[in-house]
């Protein structure tokens, strides 16, 4: 693993995220936090999947697009070490070809953003 993959963004543009809900591929754990730039990036793609949808409830919307993206997340533990720790999505087209960065912390939460975002 990364020094990246230990250290949480750096940017101070860390938001609370209001699904609690497990996501299934992330072991059952539900992501507390999201980047600023993903949130943003999130309302955007919610915008073009749903416009009525993201219209009136931007957040909702949000976190919907976020727990499609989770879904195809997996871990990105080698053999030898520690499962759980970071898990990646394949790049999402409509997020420039980037994939979401899903980072447990060493208080055990989760926070999704861009690899960019944890530098």
């Amino acid at each position: 693993m990364t020094q990246m993959t230990t250290n949480p963004p750096s940017d101070g543009t860390v938001l609370t995220h209001p699904d609690t809900g497990g996501h299934p591929a992330l072991d059952g754990a539900p992501i507390a936090r999201v980047t600023g730039t993903l949130r943003a990036c999130l309302v955007e793609l919610a915008t073009h999947l749903d416009p009525p949808g993201a219209a009136a409830d931007p957040d909702g919307a949000a976190c919907d697009a976020l727990r499609l993206l989770a879904a195809a997340a997996h871990d990105t533990a080698e053999a030898g070490e520690e499962r759980g720790l970071l898990f990646v999505t394949p790049p999402v087209a409509q997020l420039g070809r980037r994939p979401v960065w899903l980072w447990r912390g060493e208080d055990g939460t989760i926070t999704a953003g861009f690899p960019a975002d944890f530098r």
